[in-house]
């Protein structure tokens, strides 16, 4: 018996169920990739090429605390230390301790909100955006050279599929329901 012999209600079901055993592979397959390339970014060679030239005492948790306040000021809002706590996925008092560190480090200043005493605005310094720049030549440098044998065309299909991924993230696990 094949699927012509089938009601056709019978034949979508046999089709629904075929395509759910390969989106259920292609699922674990793009899991245990995104996982992988998570790894391989926390790892401790792409870290040293991350943090390459930049000032001593700059880390990670600093780059993305830098990053969350220029995403912000490029939108047009001075962020908070609850900005970067939102935006990390962390606790308040664990981010007000790593703007304490790019503040001391002179990389971002902190000043009172205005409508608020008790907010404190962040702003990056000019040093806290050449370590930004520094940071982000490394890390497209690093970019180059693991998809210097790809065609530009995979490139810009990787960069949408990306761009689809995270908004998924975003829109489906990320903003509360």
């Amino acid at each position: 018996m094949g699927l012509g012999d089938l009601s056709a209600q019978a034949r979508t079901a046999a089709v629904i169920c075929v395509l759910h055993l390969y989106s259920v592979a292609d699922l674990s397959s793009l899991d245990e990739l995104v996982v992988r390339l998570v790894q391989q970014r926390r790892s401790p060679a792409y870290r040293r090429e991350l943090l390459r030239g930049l000032p001593e005492g700059v880390g990670i948790a600093g780059l993305r605390v830098l990053r969350t306040v220029e995403r912000s000021l490029a939108a047009g809002v001075l962020p908070t230390v609850k900005d970067v706590a939102v935006d990390h996925g962390i606790e308040q008092s664990t981010a007000s301790r790593a703007v304490h560190a790019v503040v001391a480090a002179g990389l971002a200043t902190k000043s009172t909100c205005g409508d608020d005493l008790r907010k404190a605005r962040l702003d990056l310094t000019g040093a806290g955006r050449d370590v930004l720049e520094h940071a982000t030549r490394n890390r497209q440098a690093l970019l180059q050279r693991v998809t210097a044998d790809w065609s530009a065309a995979d490139v810009a299909q990787l960069v949408a599929l990306l761009e689809r991924l995270t908004e998924g993230y975003r829109t489906g696990v990320l903003t509360p329901r």
